[in-house]
C-alpha cells in the first residue's frame, strides 16, 4: 500500500471493524463469565484480555516477520499499554473512580501487579542487553514463562470466588455457553483480519509521512489496536462488570509485553535489542501508569492513601505529554 490514497481509507475502515467487534467481546465475554462461573476478571483476564490483544499480536508478528520493522512493533507494543490505562482512566473519570477501582479483590491487585512486573522485566533486559537463541530470544523465554507464572498466580488467587460464583449459579457448565464462545470466536477472527490490515496500512503511512516506525507504532497503531479494549471497557462499565473492565485492561497490558515472545519466533535478532529512547520512555511511563491504578485500588482501603485516588486525573495530561515528548525523541 504504496498510496497514501488507499492506506488511510483502509486503515479507518479496518479500525471501524475493530471498534464493532470489540463490542460483540463485551457482550459475549460477559455472557461467558455468566454461564460458566468462571467470574468477570478471570474471562477478562484471560479470554477478553487476549481477544482484544490479538490486533496487537498480529500486527507484531506481521511488522517483524512480514515487514522488517521491529521498531514499529514496540512502538504498538509498549504505547498500547499506555493507551489501555489510559482509556480506564477516562472510564473512571466518566462512570465513577468507586465503582471501578473500590471493592477490588486480591487476584485484581495481583494482576496488577504481575503487569507491572512485566513492564519492569522488558525494560531490564532490553537495558542488560537481549540475544537471539536460534528460533526465539532469552528476553521472550523470559518473558512468556513470566506470563504464565504470573496468570498461575492470578487463577490461584481468584480461584475461591471462582467456586462460590460457580455454585451461586446452579452448576453452570462450558456447554450452557456454547453460543457465546461461538460469537466470541467470530468476532476475534474479525479482530484478527482488520489487525492484519492495520500492520500494512500503519507501516505506509510511516514511510509516506516520514514521522518512522517507532512513533506511529506509539501513536497510531496502539491507538487503534487499542480501541478493543476501550469498547469493551466502555460496553462492560455500562453493564456495571467492573471485574471485566480491569481484567480486560489489566491482563491486555500483561499479555502484550508476552507478544516479545511470539514477535522473536524465527526473528534473528532479539526485538527488545532495537529498543531507543522513545521505547524506554514509552515503557517507563506505561509502567507508572500502571502503578497508578494500584495506588488508587488501595485509595480505598486504607484512610491514609485516600488522595490517592485523585490521581487518576493525572493520567490523560500525562499520556498526552508522553505523546509530545516521543514525538520530539523520534525526531531526533
Amino acid at each position: 500500500m504504496e498510496s497514501l490514497a488507499i492506506a488511510v481509507p483502509v486503515f479507518l475502515a479496518s479500525g471501524l471493524v475493530v471498534v464493532i467487534a470489540g463490542v460483540f467481546l463485551a457482550r459475549y465475554g460477559d455472557e461467558i463469565a455468566d454461564r460458566t462461573g468462571w467470574g468477570t476478571l478471570w474471562v477478562g483476564t484471560i479470554l477478553v484480555s487476549m481477544a482484544t490483544s490479538l490486533p496487537e499480536l498480529s500486527h507484531n508478528i506481521s511488522a517483524v516477520v512480514r515487514q522488517d520493522n521491529p521498531e514499529l512493533a514496540l512502538g504498538d507494543m509498549l504505547g498500547s499499554n499506555m493507551v489501555n490505562i489510559f482509556i480506564v482512566s477516562v472510564v473512571a473519570i466518566i462512570f465513577g473512580v468507586r465503582n471501578l477501582f473500590a471493592d477490588q479483590t486480591k487476584d485484581t491487585q495481583l494482576l496488577v501487579l504481575v503487569s507491572i512486573g512485566l513492564g519492569i522485566l522488558a525494560m531490564v533486559l532490553a537495558v542488560t542487553g537481549d540475544y537471539a537463541l536460534g528460533w526465539t530470544s532469552v528476553g521472550g523465554l523470559v518473558m512468556i514463562f513470566a506470563y504464565l507464572g504470573g496468570m498461575k498466580l492470578v487463577y490461584d488467587a481468584g480461584r475461591p470466588d471462582a467456586v462460590i460464583v460457580g455454585d451461586d449459579l446452579d452448576g453452570p457448565s462450558i456447554g450452557a455457553a456454547r453460543s457465546a464462545f461461538l460469537g466470541f470466536g467470530v468476532a476475534s477472527v474479525a479482530i484478527i483480519i482488520a489487525a492484519i490490515l492495520l500492520a500494512a496500512c500503519a507501516d505506509s503511512i510511516a514511510d509516506a509521512t516520514g514521522l518512522g516506525g517507532g512513533f506511529m507504532g506509539i501513536l497510531a497503531v496502539s491507538i487503534v489496536t487499542s480501541l478493543p479494549e476501550a469498547s469493551v471497557t466502555i460496553a462492560a462499565a455500562r453493564r456495571r462488570s467492573y471485574g471485566l473492565v480491569l481484567g480486560n485492561i489489566y491482563g491486555s497490558c500483561a499479555f502484550n509485553l508476552s507478544v516479545i515472545f511470539y514477535a522473536d519466533l524465527g526473528n534473528p535478532e532479539a526485538i527488545l535489542s532495537f529498543m531507543k529512547a522513545e521505547h524506554f520512555v514509552t515503557a517507563g511511563v506505561g509502567i507508572g501508569l500502571m502503578a497508578i491504578g494500584y495506588g488508587i485500588i488501595h485509595s480505598f482501603k486504607v484512610t491514609a492513601l485516600a488522595k490517592l485516588k485523585y490521581s487518576v486525573y493525572a493520567i490523560p495530561p500525562v499520556y498526552i505529554a508522553t505523546l509530545l515528548w516521543v514525538f520530539v525523541l523520534a525526531q531526533n
